[in-house]
């Protein structure tokens, strides 16, 4: 005799035969004789019998109910028909139905007066709980299949988005590590600690933290098909690394814009008859109120010999001067010089110091923050419909940069000159002391551009792959795209150096003095370039624009990276998209407007020095100890080879499998002894190497490291006061997966839990089995008669 649980199931067993029975799947719905079209509760044994209709005029056979086989057919047809007076309801009540049973041959105690036995009805109801039902004859609602519902939650949940295909999800990793810190912080970076002095530690640390890191960032978003935030069900403690991670996406975003903005105000000043940086000019500006001094000189195709006229030796080239004075306007911010006496000796020093007074960092130029509410605009127009929209801008974005890149290579080379530069940047002048391989500052340096450059610890790669198909080959993708940022790197350091090399030749300016440094070493060094080739205006425009789409691709994934923490920890938010993203934009932008005033180079400094540096270092080591030392890199490493369908037969699939365990395992010890020797010998970063910042500017720094970092001990220590409080927790799983997490993925969701459940002798039941489906037993009633 089937049970309920399997009379539920509608695919259990057969329809009926009956002629007369209306059946919607393996049980039937008896028909109540006198009364068409009506019906009582359903027979869940599916018991009509067509030979016993024949037979004995009876549809709904009952092999409970005793029959009195002397009785004649005819008493038993006409005994058959229901009187008027009782309910259609199924199994009617007991008075109506004990009249009904007296006219019934065979009848005996129980029923009335000498009425049958009970029936199916009666015996249904007294042996199972009884559940209201309520049946659609006409047109019974079609059955979802198991794999629509979640096997977490009854009703299911949303699906989560996906790459309209495989190239829009390069293509955006692409756009997210190949963008404006390759073109523009890579060679400042460079230029500024020893050019082949942080060549080389850039290099090593690529390869044996900088890869293994983007692989497995991108891995695991695409295993758990999970955000930043919620990726760490895999280890409540370290909750805080993914709002951390958030924190310095949107840090960076507000002032990745700024660059942006300049791109934006370089392609409008290109629209005239000559690049106006190309020459020095007493008429600069849009009020042709801004001049050059006397320190500028020009080298353009029409001046190819530059000559610097200035008594002291310290000259500027027009671009140096048109950026600093017209795109920054610098010259007008407050400056203090100081004289301070040094100790034990009676000197007098002059330092000259930036943002001495709050609040006083001069007029916002109308200008710039044009360009920049522009630039926002543009973000929010690409974000506004998520990654079905930005995926298919990453198409022209990402690949564009490439072709302006390689012509300007080329170019760059064949300068007189150039030589000299590029081997400034591949060989240390020097390997010991400041500035060499061996201070720990180039060290430094060079893992936050890693991370920088990569993307890594920033939580958008997390993001990007939580959106990628769940079997999708990404080791491969991980190591073309990491080799491609390198490569991309080169190129652009190549460009600067060889152009840098090509004007101190022509200046007599020794290389490492002939740009003071700063973010704005590829405002001068470029556009010094471009000034020099056929029309520079159309290679001007095609050039910043090209800078503007690298930003633009980096943009979307720092706050995608936001957005998506959002949407996973308050999911109805994504139907307010369109509105939460313009408020994310305008609170940027208006966050923003510092970076836009007299001072805000100096601002846009401290942004980049202590929130998009020294706090990716942080949270770079707590995130992978996290994941590699809690949750374990040998089982992070299991996960991935289910995800890849990743055999482990064969010495060579043991000893890759390996080598990456034990190589995620180091690097948290390789990022602490870097970090640690590093604050050692702290330096506070100045601005072009001459101007300084006051305590409490550093102390806004620091605290915008904190503001990021103190994320990880904060919730670190919500997380295990409420596994210490909680009843149906223990303090010992705040470091263990939850029962949530696992692959984001339904189908691969069924075969991971089947492959980690504990093996059981003999055959497992209902729930203990997780091959059965989940929903078929998801019904009021299952639980109460399943105890």
């Amino acid at each position: 005799m089937p049970s309920r649980k399997s009379s539920r199931n509608h695919n259990d067993y057969p329809a009926s035969t009956s002629s007369r029975g209306y059946s919607n799947g393996g049980y039937t719905y008896p028909i109540v004789p006198g009364q068409p079209m009506h019906y009582g509760s359903y027979n869940p044994y599916g018991t009509a019998d067509r030979r016993r209709f024949t037979r004995d005029g009876l549809y709904n056979y009952d092999p409970y109910r005793s029959h009195n086989k002397n009785a004649s057919r005819g008493d038993q047809a006409s005994g058959a028909r229901r009187p008027k007076g009782v309910r259609d309801e199924g199994g009617g009540g007991k008075e109506e139905w004990g009249e009904y049973a007296q006219g019934q041959p065979g009848a005996g105690p129980g029923a009335g007066a000498g009425g049958p036995g009970p029936g199916v009805e009666d015996k249904w109801r007294n042996t199972y709980p009884y559940v209201p039902t309520s049946y659609y004859y006409h047109s019974p609602p079609p059955r979802p299949p198991p794999e629509s519902l979640d096997l977490e939650t009854e009703g299911g949940e949303e699906e989560r988005e996906n790459w309209g295909s495989k190239w829009e999800f390069i293509f955006s990793c692409v756009g997210l590590s190949v963008g404006i810190g390759n073109v523009w912080r890579f060679p400042t970076l460079a230029y500024e600690n020893g050019g082949g002095s942080f060549l080389i530690p850039y290099f090593i640390l690529l390869i044996f933290v900088g890869k293994p890191m983007y692989y497995m960032e991108l891995a695991l978003g695409q295993f758990a098909q999970r955000g930043p935030v919620s990726i760490w069900k895999m280890c409540p403690l370290m909750q805080g690394v993914g709002i951390a991670q958030c924190v310095v996406s949107c840090i960076v975003a507000i002032y990745y814009n700024v660059i942006m903005a300049y791109c934006l105000f370089y392609i409008f000043s290109s629209f005239a008859a000559e690049v106006p940086w190309s020459k020095c000019s007493k008429e600069w500006g849009y009020s042709a109120n801004i001049a050059s001094d006397e320190r500028c000189y020009e080298w353009s195709k029409d001046e190819p010999n530059a000559t610097c006229a200035a008594a002291d030796g310290t000259c500027q080239s027009s671009a140096k001067q048109y950026y600093d004075k017209v795109v920054l306007g610098i010259d007008k911010a407050f400056l203090s010089p100081t004289a301070e006496l040094t100790d034990g000796e009676i000197k007098i020093t002059n330092e000259t110091y930036a943002l001495t007074e709050l609040g006083n960092i001069g007029d916002i130029k109308w200008d710039i923050t044009l360009c920049l509410l522009l630039s926002w605009m543009v973000v929010f127009a690409c974000l506004v419909k998520g990654i079905k929209s930005s995926g298919k801008v990453v198409y022209f974005t990402a690949t564009f940069p490439y072709l302006l890149l390689i012509i300007l290579l080329v170019y760059g080379c064949t300068l007189d000159g150039a030589l000299e530069g590029v081997k400034e940047l591949f060989i240390p002048k020097t390997w010991s002391g400041p500035k060499s391989i061996q201070d720990p500052q180039v060290w430094r340096k060079a893992a936050e551009q890693m991370f920088f450059s990569l993307s890594v610890s920033w939580g958008g790669l997390i993001m990007f792959g939580s959106y990628n198909k769940f079997h999708h080959k990404v080791h491969v993708t991980a190591t073309v795209i990491s080799s491609l940022d390198f490569v991309t790197s080169i190129i652009a350091g190549v460009v600067i150096f060889s152009i840098l090399g090509a004007l101190s030749k022509e200046t007599g300016i020794p290389l490492d003095k002939i740009v003071e440094g700063g973010q704005g070493l590829a405002f001068i060094a470029y556009p010094t370039a471009l000034a020099r080739l056929p029309v520079p205006q159309v290679w001007a425009i095609m050039f910043f624009f090209m800078l503007f789409l690298l930003g633009l691709d980096s943009e979307f994934a720092l706050l995608e990276t936001v957005l998506t923490a959002f949407y996973d920890a308050i999911p109805s938010l994504k139907r307010y998209k369109p509105v939460i993203t313009f408020l994310l934009c305008l609170s940027c932008f208006l966050i923003s407007l510092p970076c836009m005033s007299y001072s805000g180079a100096f601002v846009f400094q401290i942004m980049d020095d202590y929130g998009g540096g020294m706090s990716v270092m942080w949270i770079a080591i707590f995130e992978v100890i996290g994941i590699m030392w809690f949750y374990g890199a040998n089982n992070f490493g299991k996960d991935l080879n289910f995800m890849l369908n990743i055999s482990m037969d064969g010495c060579w699939a043991w000893f890759r499998h390996y080598f990456m365990v034990v190589l995620w395992t180091i690097i948290p010890i390789i990022l602490i002894i870097i970090l640690g020797v590093s604050l050692s010998a702290w330096e506070q970063p100045l601005y072009a190497k001459t101007i300084q910042y006051p305590d409490w500017i550093h102390g806004v720094g620091y605290f915008l490291i904190l503001i990021a970092v103190a994320q990880i001990p904060i919730w670190g220590l919500f997380m295990t006061l409420y596994y210490l409080c909680a009843p149906s927790k223990k303090i010992a799983d705040v470091i263990r997966p939850t029962p949530e997490w696992g692959p984001g993925e339904k189908h691969a969701r069924k075969k991971y839990q089947a492959s980690r459940a504990p093996r059981h002798k003999g055959h497992l039941h209902g729930y203990e089995n997780p091959a059965m489906a989940y929903p078929y037993y998801n019904y009021a009633g299952y639980h109460s008669y399943h105890m």
